[in-house]
């Protein structure tokens, strides 16, 4: 694993990742080649990607939040609990089906940008102690939901998936600004 910023190296992997160990839990870079010696400094990262063999040179991550209660608001607590940033909130559903959208706040990047890679869903959550058992992404975009396929969350404590779509699901072309999605969602299942 290589570590660029701004498509300089500035640390590679001392062990390569051999005997089917799975993808990186832990990464831990020492920092003399950005601060000349090694120091505990705080680092200030807005996303890392971890690929296996896929340069990110030249790619732009844009993280994206949600803002407004969308076309649902079926979770308790609703938007509210996932835009106030205090972990012991949460929007919660005991009813399987039930659904929750926003819109999204956040840097849209580059106007008109061609070749977009794919969009990508972040959600933890926990399952509760009765109700849904999975919890699905989706993507609403012309009136129109596309769900994912439903994760199933960890019961002892938060989990974190992600869900991507390298292609638009209306028409199955590639991503571009114009064609993002304005609103994304969270369906119990």
């Amino acid at each position: 694993m290589d570590l660029y910023v701004d498509g300089v190296l500035q640390s590679s992997a001392t062990t390569p990742n051999t005997g089917g160990m799975g993808m990186p839990v832990k990464c831990i870079w020492k920092n003399q080649g950005m601060h000349g010696h090694y120091t505990n400094t705080v680092w200030y990262i807005a996303h890392i990607a971890v690929l296996d063999g896929v340069s990110t040179i030249g790619r732009r991550f844009v993280r994206r939040s949600p803002d407004q209660t969308g076309a649902y608001d079926q979770f308790t607590g609703g938007v509210a609990a996932l835009t106030d940033e205090d972990p012991l909130s949460r929007a919660t559903s005991d009813v399987i089906g039930q659904r929750l959208s926003f819109t999204l706040e956040g840097p849209a990047g580059p106007e008109g940008q061609p070749n977009i890679a794919g969009v990508h869903v972040k959600k933890t959550a926990q399952l509760g102690a009765a109700g849904p058992t999975g919890l699905a992404s989706f993507l609403r975009m012309g009136g129109v939901d596309y769900d994912a396929a439903p994760v199933t969350p960890g019961d002892i404590a938060p989990t974190t998936h992600y869900t991507s779509w390298a292609s638009n699901p209306v028409d199955g072309s590639d991503w571009e600004s114009a064609s993002l999605p304005a609103e994304i969602g969270l369906v119990s299942s």
